[in-house]
């Protein structure tokens, strides 16, 4: 396993909050992850669970969801806003 160090500048030129910047990360993290699930079908004839075959499983060399999005992060292919206060006032109340 590989470990690089990130240089700060490089996280504030994409966003100026580093707040900002790990919640983005974390959040599209999140949703390549949500991406990589293994759909199981269910099998109503089945009455015990040992019986369900289970369905083959291909490990591929995949890099880390985190990594995945720190990248694109970092090379500016993620877009994204801040929600308006108005938006965040109109919530509240």
């Amino acid at each position: 396993m590989n470990v690089k160090a990130i240089q700060m500048s490089d996280l504030f030129k994409v966003c100026d909050d580093i707040y900002t910047s790990v919640m983005i990360i974390s959040q599209r993290a999140r949703q390549i992850i949500d991406q990589r699930v293994i759909p199981i079908v269910e099998d109503e004839e089945v009455e015990d669970s040992i019986q369900f075959q289970e369905p083959e499983i291909k490990i591929d060399d995949m890099e880390k969801p985190m990594v995945v999005a720190l990248t694109e992060h970092l090379n500016k292919e993620l877009e994204w806003r801040k929600p308006a206060e108005d938006d965040l006032e109109s919530n509240g109340s």
